[in-house]
């Protein structure tokens, strides 16, 4: 029997194990992943405010699995060996296969600052989130430095949730503007409601220096902080330079249209960890991971049966939508910008229909 090897528990690799309950297939299927639970990034920022417990936002792995008739491995690839088609994991199991399919996100970027890498937190790999969200619930004078998506919507969901308490509002740092890949509307937009939100600013100013209570910016100036949280947009995980694999410039496996790689079709990547060769500049984020889930679901198949599979076309434009607290968000789609509760209410039934699909009854 054919070996199918999902590394991760991103978007697409849930999708799989959803669809291995519904079509059963010849194949042994293996899961890997460093958590029992996987984290929906979706969710981050509605649990930092308090909106959802841990419960909603997180699916137990084990026994997804085995409803689905795989095998769920804890642990976390160190290396691939794709003439051999064996990973090695951190723990020293030896895992074959026949197919592998890679959907493990991306790291934190620029944590090589003087002093970061020591005393910021991070949330990738998402399952430190829970740790994370404690840390920045009880700081007297919390600092996020990260001025894109997943920076800003955290900062303002921890801002609601403070607000309510009492406490004053969280200090963002950005060696840009905000969300500086979105039209200048949208930038525009976003600091008007942070700074509606009375959150403390400092933008396009670079970090240069972290002390134990301090972060230094290129300007000079000197921020006090108790606890620190780095959202600095994506890197690329080492695992495929370090597996000498074919990758794009940053780092990314570098995969065709239909998620293999070229030199290695038994391997296929999906979500922020690959790059497609044909479109280098989509965005690292979770709704591409969904948009990819069903391609690879028919091309592993296709693969298995020694078929052609098909192509993954992406679109011109994604549909965004961040929280920015108290049940509002900021809706982005090509050039509209919509900031009203009605935006919050669509992604909470996004977030929560999503997450619907891939619970069991274990928490």
């Amino acid at each position: 029997m054919k070996k199918l090897l999902l590394i991760g528990a991103g978007h697409a690799h849930l999708h799989i194990m959803k669809k291995f309950q519904e079509e059963q297939l010849d194949i042994e299927v293996t899961i890997v992943s460093p958590s029992d639970y996987q984290y929906y990034s979706g969710m981050f920022s509605g649990y930092m405010e308090g909106v959802y417990s841990e419960e909603e936002m997180r699916v137990h792995l084990p026994s997804l699995a085995d409803r689905a008739g795989v095998t769920f491995v804890n642990g976390a690839a160190l290396s691939i060996d794709a003439k051999g088609k064996v990973v090695l994991t951190e723990k020293g199991d030896v895992l074959s296969y026949d197919i592998l399919s890679v959907d493990i996100g991306s790291y934190t970027a620029g944590i090589n600052v003087p002093g970061a890498r020591n005393h910021a937190l991070r949330i990738k790999p998402n399952y430190r989130i829970e740790e994370v969200a404690k840390k920045m619930w009880e700081a007297e004078n919390p600092v996020i430095v990260g001025g894109g998506a997943a920076g800003i919507e955290i900062a303002l969901s921890l801002t609601a949730r403070r607000r309510k308490e009492g406490k004053k509002a969280v200090t963002l740092i950005s060696h840009s503007k905000l969300l500086q890949a979105s039209p200048m509307k949208a930038q525009s937009k976003i600091e008007q409601i942070a700074r509606n939100k009375e959150m403390h600013l400092y933008l396009e100013e670079a970090v240069s220096n972290v002390t134990t209570n301090h972060v230094v910016t290129s300007s000079g100036n000197n921020i006090s902080y108790d606890q620190l949280l780095w959202l600095t947009g994506p890197k690329a995980p080492d695992l495929f330079r370090a597996s000498k694999l074919p990758i794009d410039q940053a780092g990314y496996l570098l995969v065709e249209d239909t998620l293999q790689v070229k030199e290695y079709p038994a391997i296929f990547a999906v979500g922020d960890c690959a790059t497609l060769r044909d479109y280098p500049d989509l965005p690292k984020a979770g709704v591409v991971a969904v948009k990819q889930s069903e391609v690879l679901w028919e091309n592993l198949k296709a693969f298995l049966q020694q078929k052609d599979g098909v192509r993954f076309q992406p679109k011109k434009a994604y549909l965004s939508i961040l929280s920015t607290g108290e049940e509002e968000g900021l809706l982005l789609y090509g050039k509209h910008i919509l900031h009203h509760h009605l935006s919050w209410k669509l992604k909470n039934k996004i977030d929560r229909r999503f997450m619907e699909k891939y619970k069991t009854t274990d928490a």
